[in-house]
Protein backbone atom coordinates (compact mmCIF):
# COMPACT_ATOMS: atom_id res chain seq x y z
CA UNK A 1 0.00 0.00 0.00
CA UNK A 2 1.35 3.75 -0.86
CA UNK A 3 1.08 5.89 2.06
CA UNK A 4 2.31 9.70 1.81
CA UNK A 5 2.47 12.25 4.59
CA UNK A 6 -1.02 13.92 5.45
CA UNK A 7 -2.69 10.50 4.56
CA UNK A 8 -5.38 9.98 6.75
CA UNK A 9 -5.37 6.25 8.50
CA UNK A 10 -7.58 3.62 10.02
CA UNK A 11 -4.82 2.20 11.95
CA UNK A 12 -5.70 -1.52 13.75
CA UNK A 13 -5.70 -1.57 17.57
CA UNK A 14 -6.91 -3.18 20.53
CA UNK A 15 -9.89 -1.38 22.34
CA UNK A 16 -11.51 -1.02 25.22
CA UNK A 17 -13.98 1.24 27.46
CA UNK A 18 -12.36 4.11 29.26
CA UNK A 19 -13.56 6.92 31.50
CA UNK A 20 -16.70 8.94 30.04
CA UNK A 21 -16.54 9.51 26.21
CA UNK A 22 -12.95 7.99 25.88
CA UNK A 23 -11.93 4.29 24.51
CA UNK A 24 -8.57 2.98 25.92
CA UNK A 25 -6.51 2.05 22.91
CA UNK A 26 -3.73 -0.12 22.76
CA UNK A 27 -1.23 -0.47 19.13
CA UNK A 28 1.57 -2.94 19.29
CA UNK A 29 4.01 -3.23 16.34
CA UNK A 30 7.06 -4.79 16.00
CA UNK A 31 8.91 -1.50 17.58
CA UNK A 32 7.00 -0.83 20.89
CA UNK A 33 3.87 -0.45 22.32
CA UNK A 34 1.40 2.77 22.01
CA UNK A 35 -1.22 2.99 24.36
CA UNK A 36 -3.46 5.46 25.99
CA UNK A 37 -7.40 7.32 25.29
CA UNK A 38 -9.26 8.67 22.53
CA UNK A 39 -12.50 10.59 22.21
CA UNK A 40 -15.02 7.40 20.59
CA UNK A 41 -15.42 9.26 17.49
CA UNK A 42 -11.90 7.90 16.39
CA UNK A 43 -12.82 4.21 16.49
CA UNK A 44 -14.29 2.27 14.25
CA UNK A 45 -15.57 -0.72 15.04
CA UNK A 46 -15.97 -4.17 12.68
CA UNK A 47 -16.84 -7.47 14.17
CA UNK A 48 -13.76 -8.49 16.55
CA UNK A 49 -11.39 -5.99 15.25
CA UNK A 50 -10.77 -2.21 16.09
CA UNK A 51 -9.46 0.82 14.38
CA UNK A 52 -8.36 4.14 15.30
CA UNK A 53 -8.04 7.36 13.14
CA UNK A 54 -5.12 8.99 12.91
CA UNK A 55 -2.70 11.07 9.65
CA UNK A 56 0.64 10.59 9.02
CA UNK A 57 2.98 12.63 9.57
CA UNK A 58 6.55 11.62 7.84
CA UNK A 59 7.95 8.60 5.86
CA UNK A 60 11.20 8.40 6.11
CA UNK A 61 12.68 4.99 4.82
CA UNK A 62 10.80 1.95 5.87
CA UNK A 63 9.36 3.53 8.71
CA UNK A 64 5.80 5.23 8.71
CA UNK A 65 5.38 8.33 11.86
CA UNK A 66 1.64 8.29 12.75
CA UNK A 67 -0.09 11.00 14.70
CA UNK A 68 -3.59 10.08 16.99
CA UNK A 69 -5.48 12.80 18.83
CA UNK A 70 -5.73 11.73 22.52
CA UNK A 71 -3.83 11.07 25.63
CA UNK A 72 -1.02 8.89 25.70
CA UNK A 73 1.21 6.97 28.09
CA UNK A 74 3.88 5.54 25.74
CA UNK A 75 4.21 8.53 22.99
CA UNK A 76 4.72 12.40 22.90
CA UNK A 77 1.77 14.12 20.98
CA UNK A 78 0.28 10.65 20.24
CA UNK A 79 2.88 10.06 17.64
CA UNK A 80 4.67 6.32 16.96
CA UNK A 81 6.95 5.24 14.06
CA UNK A 82 5.86 1.84 12.98
CA UNK A 83 7.45 -0.24 10.04
CA UNK A 84 6.11 -0.06 6.63
CA UNK A 85 5.40 -3.35 6.63
CA UNK A 86 3.37 -3.54 9.48
CA UNK A 87 1.84 -0.20 8.37
CA UNK A 88 0.86 -2.39 5.13
CA UNK A 89 -0.91 -5.01 6.93
CA UNK A 90 -2.54 -2.85 10.00
CA UNK A 91 -3.42 0.47 8.72
CA UNK A 92 -5.75 1.65 5.48
CA UNK A 93 -6.55 4.58 4.09
CA UNK A 94 -9.98 6.48 5.01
Amino acid sequence: MTFKKGDIVNIKCEARPGPLDEVAITISSAVGVVSGFVKQPLIEKRGEESFVRGRIVKIDGNMVEVQIPGSFFTSARGVTSVPRDWADSNMEHV
